[in-house]
């Protein structure tokens, strides 16, 4: 079993600030996902978390800052590029609606550049992992899916890769409850197999329940990093730009 206390994390930055133009979305944001964690970032529209999300995926590279992966340095300003072992869902899902189920599928584990033998083997334990109407018509279009079955997909999709590391950009998003739910109890049973989860969230109440550390961000700073249960945690969330699902 890995000791969690020794590893280094998973995923840092350390004082990354990102800007779009004259726009700043990050502003030195220093935090760590430590190996095996489960972590959310939680904050309302705006925050940054998508942007966060974009820069330790190496997607985007920080204006400023560095960003670390198992200890080392993999982006800095003006510099990045995918991060080895750590695959993002992107914020809307961003599936090939035209490609089938098993095609987007396909996709996920040639774009992370497996074998084409090592990418048919997890295809068959991906689609066994999904739901029944997506693992008994893979060659259904993804644009005839509900949003909870994308949702899935999409998932399904960034874990062909293999990842050490699975960063999922608001996952409730505008889901059913229920559908919320299943979500949510696959990322259990993916972090339960030893994948590091970090998701970004403006819906707390799930998000809180599942993870082992919570993240908050206003307006792109830092301003909770620490255990979801708690006084201090529990007036963070209360603090006014979560909203009504963190109550």
């Amino acid at each position: 079993m890995l000791d969690m206390t020794s590893a280094p994390p998973a995923l840092a930055a350390e004082g990354v600030t990102h800007r779009y133009g004259g726009v700043l979305a990050l502003d030195g944001v220093s935090v760590q996902i430590g190996t095996g964690q489960f972590v959310s970032v939680l904050g309302s529209n705006g925050a940054g978390k998508s942007t966060l999300a974009m820069v330790l995926a190496g997607l985007l590279a920080p204006s400023s800052g560095t960003v670390r992966a198992g200890g080392h340095a993999v982006a800095s300003r003006g510099h990045g590029g995918p991060i080895a072992g750590v695959s993002l869902v992107p914020e809307g899902r961003r599936l090939f609606g035209q490609l089938s189920v098993r095609e987007n599928l396909l996709l996920g584990g040639f774009g992370a550049g497996a074998s084409g033998r090592e990418t048919r083997r997890r295809l068959d334990e991906v689609l066994a992992s999904l739901p029944k109407a997506l693992r008994d018509d893979p060659g259904r279009a993804a644009a005839t899916l509900s949003g909870g079955e994308q949702q899935m997909l999409a998932i399904g999709r960034a874990i062909m890769a293999q990842p050490r590391t699975l960063i999922i950009d608001e996952p409730s998003m505008g889901l059913a409850p229920v559908l919320i739910n299943q979500v949510y109890e696959w990322l259990s049973r993916l972090h339960a197999d030893g994948v590091t989860i970090l998701l970004m969230e403006q819906m707390a109440t799930h998000a809180v329940r599942h993870s082992d550390m919570m993240v908050i961000l206003d307006r792109g700073r830092v301003v909770y990093a620490g255990s979801p249960q708690g006084d201090a945690a529990s007036a963070a969330l209360i603090s006014g730009y979560i909203g009504e699902e963190a109550l």
